[in-house]
């Protein structure tokens, strides 16, 4: 990585939503590089994590020179004497993800690769990544997308701004909809909707997203869903849904908006999960679950906590 001096106003320029108060040395004052508590130096971005109790104490021992933290830690003596800059902002965490996205993190440029296969009446935004080996069918593909390699996505699919695939994702392809004929023998229901994925979505490597069958798979804004996980049929994910990996989401089942999947979560079809639910690590979820409870096992049912 491509060492970066970034200038406290640059800083605060990228955290300027948060409103950020700085206690300390203004002159000269930079950070170059983000790195694990334990290989921080005078010149790393840190952060104090505002759940920590000895936030002083690690806001005064870090040997880094610029530091966020919340209002509960004090500009002190030693800090002065050690020539440390103080960026007061509420939540460390967030403030610190902000600055190292914008200046630390490497983004992938913006190009087609060669051996990208792309429908000719495929919609491609501006500044979308398309790595290698990747297949998109009459699809529509929004601005800062970035779409790793042999990732394949089908036509009747629409992709909103600033999502990111990762490498052999499958999206629109055929869902796993059958009937059986009068001599008892399936055959395939048609699916013939499409996928709509809204904007800052994440999908994981190998997961795949099947389309509707007669309408629309739906996943909201700025849900992310992890590796090895499977989307069914005609799924309406509501925004800021996590869902973790190696999870199952059957056929017409509905989340709310910010619903937790915990890993190797499987739910029936049909299932209707509130807006704010948690699903626990392995649950199966065979009814409905309302909004803002915590279910988990198998069959998933309520924690009483």
């Amino acid at each position: 990585m491509t060492v970066k001096k970034i200038s406290l106003e640059q800083i605060l320029k990228a955290l300027q939503a948060v409103s950020p108060t700085v206690h300390g040395p203004v002159e000269n004052v930079f950070a170059d590089h983000i790195a694990d508590p334990k290989k921080t130096t005078a010149t790393t971005l840190d952060w104090v994590n505002s759940i920590k109790t000895n936030k002083q104490e690690i806001a005064e021992g870090t040997p880094a020179k610029v530091i966020l933290a919340d209002a509960e830690v004090v500009y002190s003596d030693a800090m002065k004497a050690a020539g440390k800059t103080i960026i007061t902002v509420p939540n460390p965490k967030m403030a610190f993800s902000l600055v190292a996205n914008a200046f630390f993190v490497e983004k992938e440029e913006a190009g087609i690769h060669p051996t990208a296969v792309i429908h000719p009446e495929a919609e491609i935004g501006a500044d979308v990544h398309i790595g290698p080996y990747v297949h998109i069918g009459k699809a529509k593909i929004g601005k800062g997308t970035v779409i790793s390699a042999f990732v394949r996505i089908y036509d009747k699919v629409t992709i909103g701004k600033n999502c990111f695939f990762k490498e052999g994702a499958v999206i629109g392809g055929a869902g796993f909809g059958y009937e059986k004929d009068s001599e008892g023998n399936r055959f395939r229901f048609p699916q013939i909707g499409g996928v709509i994925i809204g904007n800052s979505v994440e999908v994981g490597g190998n997961t795949c997203i099947d389309r509707g069958a007669l309408s629309d798979t739906v996943i909201g804004d700025h849900t992310k869903i992890d590796n090895l996980c499977h989307i069914s049929h005609n799924v309406d994910l509501g925004k800021n849904v996590m869902v973790i990996a190696c999870s199952e989401i059957s056929g017409s089942c509905v989340l709310g908006d910010d619903v937790w999947v915990g890993p190797n979560t499987s739910i029936r079809d049909h299932r209707k999960v509130g807006a704010g639910a948690l699903l626990g690590m392995g649950s199966v979820v065979v009814k409905d679950v309302p909004a803002d409870e915590v279910w988990t096992g198998n069959p998933a049912k309520l924690l009483n906590r």
